[in-house]
């Protein structure tokens, strides 16, 4: 304190996303820094320092970010300076909850270019942010599928299946002979044979099938390729999040590898297959010698039916399905839940069967869920309705408050219960979308399920019980079973 007054400490803050975003007018580091001192000098602030980042706005672990945070929290500054609220994220949740946190540690937060006085006009300031940072995206996003659909970008090395050819400027992903060959084998091993990672990798290796680095197949690594999209010809770019920034937004270009080494059908079958096998990791489920292991349930507890083998008599061995839960104690399921495997298995086939026919499917799984269905829509759009209202309401009043018929304070009152508002009817939309979703999977259910059905039925008794058990399994989530009765859970 000098004569009586005193000197409030600034600190600047400037963002790029990229070293090549600093030649651009808005967002060049020099017009950040020039707008912030001439602001500081402006209000009479003592500038003491300055933090740049170049990094995307929605990371956490922005490394001067983080020192200009401990600064603050050591008390060694008052005001925080940015030329727009942009630079400190890339929507209105990540920009508010940064400018909170700042306040919180005892410091004002000013933007040089735009008005954060009252916390709604600092949301709609955000907002506007936000939306600018999602155009810019979805700019950069067209820029990157039209130029990899001309290849004239680059992206690194081949995905397996692949080999990567320059020509010029163009660049060329064609397949490699011989790992689309190993690629096409990985596929019809887990498709036909229904083999899992460890027996997989096993016959590979055995088959002289190597890794493109020439050492043996490793589970992680067969994995991997088997879960590449670019098997079925797709570019996926950005897929993976990186620490700090867990939302990475994905560039998806299809018919980029082509031709593909699966075809569209084949590549949906082997991840519906594998998604299949991650519901069971260990794997005894699929190698066992029980068609419903892994389906069947107890309908008292809910717990799995397991397959066991019984006593031998007169030259038999009798196999039967058990309630797991109830052979450890009657603790954990009071009904001793047995049945023959033989005629399980078979009762089982036999209900299934019913579901052959469209029209008996439609009656079965349709007609109990029509009046529901049709009430939740009508509610959804009411939903829709309402928010759309206050969507205009709240225009009506920033456009008002743009013109000055009403100040800010008269502002945030007008809107400040029509928050509540909007969150209740958001959830409610969240969960009547829900149900609308369900019911759109019941109904694919309905239309496609008599086929699946019947294709199974012809196929069943010709096939080995592990060959079978999978293509059952993509058609019945679960089989309830009680003493004289079988419900079945189809998936959706």
């Amino acid at each position: 304190m000098v004569g009586g007054t005193s000197t409030r400490r600034a600190v600047g803050y400037l963002r790029v996303s990229t070293p090549g975003q600093a030649e651009e007018d808005r967002e060049s580091l020099p017009a950040q820094e020039a707008r912030i001192a001439a602001y500081c000098q402006r209000a009479g602030l003592m500038p003491i320092a300055t933090f740049v980042d170049v990094a995307s706005g929605r990371r956490d672990d922005r490394r001067h970010y983080q020192k200009m945070v401990a600064l603050v929290r050591g008390g060694g500054a008052d005001t925080i300076v940015v030329q727009y609220l942009d630079r400190f994220g890339r929507n209105p949740r990540e920009i508010l909850r940064r400018v909170w946190e700042l306040q919180e540690l005892g410091a004002e937060v000013v933007a040089t270019d735009e008005d954060i006085k009252e916390e709604l006009i600092l949301l709609v300031r955000a907002g506007v942010a936000g939306a600018e940072s999602k155009r810019n995206s979805e700019r950069v996003r067209a820029y990157m599928v039209r130029h990899a659909a001309k290849g004239t970008i680059h992206f690194g090395r081949a995905p397996y299946g692949y080999q990567r050819v320059r020509s010029g400027e163009h660049i060329a992903y064609p397949q490699d002979p011989a790992e689309a060959a190993a690629v096409r084998e990985m596929a019809r091993l887990v498709l036909e044979e229904n083999l899992g990672f460890r027996a997989l990798v096993d016959r590979l290796n055995a088959a002289g099938y190597r890794a493109r680095s020439g050492a043996p197949w490793a589970r992680d690594t067969v994995r991997k390729v088997l879960r590449n999209e670019a098997l079925a010809g797709v570019h996926v770019y950005g897929k993976v999040p990186r620490k700090g920034n867990p939302t990475t937004e994905v560039v998806r270009v299809p018919g980029f590898y082509d031709p593909p080494i699966l075809t569209a059908d084949e590549w949906g079958a082997l991840q519906a297959r594998l998604s299949l096998r991650r519901e069971h990791p260990r794997g005894r489920t699929f190698s066992s010698g029980y068609l419903l292991s892994g389906i069947a349930r107890c309908g008292y507890c809910g717990g799995p039916m397991t397959g066991k083998r019984g006593r031998m008599y007169k030259g038999t061995v009798y196999t039967n399905y058990w309630c797991a839960r109830a052979q450890r104690s009657r603790e954990h399921c009071a009904y001793p839940n047995g049945h023959s495997a033989r005629r399980l298995e078979a009762a089982v086939l036999e209900y299934l069967g019913r579901y052959s026919d469209p029209d008996t499917v439609r009656e079965l799984l349709a007609a109990d869920a029509t009046d529901a269905a049709g009430r939740a829509a009508a509610e959804l759009r009411k939903v829709e309705r309402d928010l759309a209202a206050l969507d205009e309401d709240f225009q009506r009043n920033l456009d008002l408050l743009k013109r000055g018929i009403l100040d800010e304070a008269e502002f945030v009152k007008a809107n400040t219960a029509r928050r509540t508002e909007r969150a209740a009817l958001e959830t409610k939309r969240a969960e009547l979308s829900e149900q609308d979703a369900a019911e759109h999977a019941r109904q694919r259910t309905a239309a496609t399920l008599p086929a699946r059905v019947r294709s199974f039925l012809e196929d069943v008794q010709a096939m080995d019980v592990r060959q079978a058990k999978p293509l059952l399994a993509a058609i019945v989530k679960a089989v309830h079973v009680y003493r004289d009765t079988l419900e079945l859970e189809f998936r959706q």
